[in-house]
């Protein structure tokens, strides 16, 4: 069973079910409306545990009632939550806007960027990082990891040292080249390979020199797919701890994402 450190946010989402798409000046209906936990970590570190994996959470949760009902669910649900920061202040949901195409608008308070640390040695067989600042001494811990999967920041972010940068298509710039020199500045030297998904058309690995497409699995007719990229770079990092070449990470990722939608969808 690997260990598996996953640093970045756990959040409560208050998904709001539109029944018209948002338009500038629109008056729009909503259907229902539903708080859960969600977050790059909380998604990615779902994916790994459900995969086998031992992970542990480094993120931050407030000190309320919210935080401490989280923490506990985190618990139960097999998280490690011993890296776990928990801070002062009362616990503010992200509002996503969730159309009827499933396209998704989020609303996020201020004052999310604060550094992330870990407060313990962190020591696994594989990182994932979807954060935009940590501190000087995570990033030096996350170094001596041996395999590190970072999200592509949509923000100016901490550089951290990265084998992997995985991202939207639609994320990135559209020249892989331009795209590339932008991960690398994130991170590092260590870059090997840039992982671009891109809904139901072809995954693009790219290595700095050589773009190799990767057609996903069959598509999924939902209208929910919040947390499905995490979900992918979960799946992608187990396979690439399993053995797995890029290519048949990726391959395999996309079907274990793909059957994930179709039983939520269900």
């Amino acid at each position: 069973m690997p260990r598996v450190i996953v640093i970045g946010s756990v959040n409560h989402d208050r998904i709001w079910q539109l029944d018209a798409p948002l338009v500038p000046g629109g008056r729009i209906q909503f259907s229902s409306r539903a708080t859960r936990l969600g977050g790059g970590a909380f998604y990615t570190g779902l994916q790994l545990l459900e995969l086998g994996a031992d992970v542990a959470i480094v993120s931050r949760l407030m000190q309320d009632e919210q935080g401490q009902t989280a923490l506990r669910s985190l618990s139960t649900a097999g998280f490690h939550t011993e890296y776990i920061m928990m801070a002062p202040g009362k616990t503010a949901p992200l509002e996503i806007f969730l159309e009827p195409s499933g396209e998704r608008t989020i609303l996020a308070p201020t004052g999310r960027s604060q550094q992330l640390t870990a407060a313990g040695k962190l020591s696994g067989a594989g990182v994932y990082i979807n954060a935009l600042a940590l501190d000087e001494s995570l990033v030096e811990q996350i170094g001596a990891q041996p395999l590190v999967l970072s999200q592509f920041p949509l923000r100016p972010a901490t550089p951290r040292p990265a084998d992997y940068v995985i991202s939207s298509r639609d994320d990135v710039p559209d020249d892989l080249n331009l795209a590339w020199q932008r991960a690398g500045q994130i991170a590092g030297s260590r870059l090997k390979m840039l992982v671009l998904t891109d809904g139901t058309r072809p995954i693009t690995l790219f290595d700095g020199l050589q773009a190799v497409e990767v057609e996903p699995a069959a598509k999924v007719d939902t209208t929910d797919t919040i947390g499905a990229g995490d979900r992918f770079a979960g799946s992608f990092l187990f396979a690439l701890l399993q053995g797995q070449a890029p290519t048949a990470a990726a391959r395999e990722a996309s079907r274990i994402t793909a059957e994930w939608l179709r039983r939520r969808s269900a």
